[in-house]
């Protein structure tokens, strides 16, 4: 895991993935197959996206507002 990030399992397929910038969970409904959902700081969406680049992450990811009310974005890599 990269500096400054912090991860805990809070399932069997899912973990809670944090950053001062982002919270998002993480579900493996296979094990070539990851889901993310969560908030991240509409700025920063590049820099997670390079992060899961950089680890080799096959995913999808939607991103919602803080009140998770509105889907902000969609990423798929």
């Amino acid at each position: 895991m990269r500096a400054g990030w912090r991860a805990r399992a809070s399932s069997w397929t899912k973990y809670e993935v944090e950053h001062d910038w982002a919270r998002i969970e993480l579900v493996e409904p296979s094990p070539d197959e990851r889901l993310f959902s969560g908030v991240v700081e509409p700025s920063r969406v590049d820099e997670l996206a390079a992060v899961l680049a950089d680890l080799g992450l096959r995913y999808s990811m939607e991103l919602w507002s803080e009140d998770q009310a509105t889907l902000l974005r969609e990423l798929a890599g």
